[in-house]
């Protein structure tokens, strides 16, 4: 694929560019559509397409697109009725108490890779706070997202990393070190997580333990910063 970035014609750069403007103007809204929509608009740089010919070089991600597997719907009250501890109980309830949709993403049609890659990930997402360990809140996010770019060259992770620091240094100059040392800690963990999160069907896991899906996947769990 050949994509030169130009100011006047690269879709992704101009919506980058547009995706800091609306947010720093609404840096607390709570929306996450232009998440979504920024991303749509990556899909036709050449980090996409890299991303996805990286992936597929994985036995069991190439498996996935292969299939085009997504997980099965499934209900929160029904997971949270299974044994504490197991990875159903222990979303469901983290969910619940947070208020979290687990159907909250923008839905886009699988009709090839970068757009399976999407849904993957959309739909997986909230599953890889609980079993890597970070906080859903603003520097919890962008410490996953670190996470996951050290396992995965998925290029909204690239830009949600490049733009929390822009926002904090902008807005939350007090809380710059904690992120950096959020973003420190989950790159470091995702480098050294032999098992790609991004290659599990997590719909197999609800019934079992947490702490044996970390140990599964060789998460060496640093320690979880504290929330103030």
């Amino acid at each position: 694929m050949t994509n030169v970035i130009s100011y006047n014609n690269d879709k992704g750069l101009l919506a980058y560019i547009q995706f800091l403007v609306d947010r720093a103007l609404k840096p607390s809204n709570g929306n996450t559509d232009p998440v979504f929509d920024f991303e749509d608009a990556l899909d036709q740089t050449e980090m996409a397409q890299l991303a996805v010919d990286e992936l597929k070089k994985i036995p069991e991600v190439n498996t996935l697109f292969a299939e085009r597997w997504l997980p099965a719907p499934f209900n929160l009250d029904d997971l949270a009725k299974l044994p504490e501890g197991t990875l159903g109980h222990v979303y469901a309830i983290e969910m619940k108490a947070r208020g979290f949709d687990p159907y909250f993403y923008k839905k886009v049609p699988v009709v090839d890779d970068i757009s399976y890659l999407k849904m993957l990930w959309r739909s997986t997402h909230d599953i890889y706070h609980i079993v890597a360990g970070f906080d859903t809140d603003g520097i919890g996010e962008i410490g996953l997202q670190a996470f996951v770019l050290a396992q995965t060259p998925i290029p909204i992770s690239v830009m949600l990393v490049s733009f929390g620091m822009v926002m904090t240094s902008l807005y939350q100059p007090a809380k710059f070190q904690d992120l950096m040392a959020e973003i420190a800690r989950g790159y470091s963990l995702g480098s050294h997580t032999p098992r790609k999160l991004i290659a599990q069907k997590w719909d197999q896991f609800w019934e079992v333990p947490v702490i044996e899906i970390r140990e599964c996947l060789g998460i060496n769990t640093v320690k979880q910063r504290e929330i103030a």
